[in-house]
């Protein structure tokens, strides 16, 4: 026969289980929802990051934005520059591979200045004078002739072995139509690489 001890004991051990019974499905309960809502939070903030992520191209071109632009450019003994053509508000490469003419010839052409660590076209290697005789014209042709018998003669000095010898091919930028106008006929000698870019100065390199 039970006494009514024993029926107290089994029914506070009832309960007992029962109550943790009730604690362990809630906790359960509690865990599935809170991993349940990591992981909605988790997609979520992915979707965000995924949609607000801004587009990138893989390209070799600098943006004009990290050089300086200039309309009218003086050439600079060591500067490493590139032509181009400004369109949509922002410089583009003016050509796929440098020419040898790097001066702008229209309202829309500019040069910018790098650093030689940046990706560029041309290092000026000289900056030399033509020798129009006074009272005469200073026309393109005519510094353009000086330009290619004065520039190969500074690869020597500049690089460290002569233009026969080198790697790089030789360029020139002349004064601005306004420039020649007034007389100017200061010529940049230009080192570059026929076939794209430079990265780094090309002085005394001997190459």
């Amino acid at each position: 026969m039970t006494t009514t001890g024993s029926r107290r004991t089994i029914a506070r051990t009832a309960l007992l289980w029962s109550l943790a019974l009730v604690g362990i499905a809630g906790a359960i309960a509690a865990c599935g929802g809170g991993s349940s809502t990591t992981r909605a939070t988790a997609t979520t903030t992915s979707s965000s990051v995924a949609a607000s992520a801004p587009e990138t191209t893989t390209t070799i071109e600098p943006e004009g934005g990290i050089g300086r632009t200039f309309y009218v450019y003086g050439p600079t003994l060591g500067d490493c520059i590139d032509l181009r053509r400004i369109a949509d508000r922002r410089a583009t490469t003016t050509r796929a591979k440098p020419g040898v003419d790097a001066t702008p010839r229209a309202d829309d052409q500019v040069v910018i200045r790098f650093n030689c660590d940046t990706p560029h076209q041309y290092e000026v290697i000289a900056v030399v004078n033509g020798t129009v005789p006074a009272g005469t014209a200073v026309t393109t042709e005519a510094l353009t002739a000086m330009a290619k018998r004065q520039c190969p003669a500074t690869f020597a000095k500049y690089i460290g072995t002569p233009y026969q010898s080198s790697q790089y091919e030789m360029g020139w930028v002349l004064p601005g139509a306004e420039a020649m106008g007034r007389g100017v006929q200061t010529i940049g000698c230009l080192a570059f690489n026929p076939d794209g870019k430079l990265t780094g100065s090309v002085r005394d390199t001997r190459r």
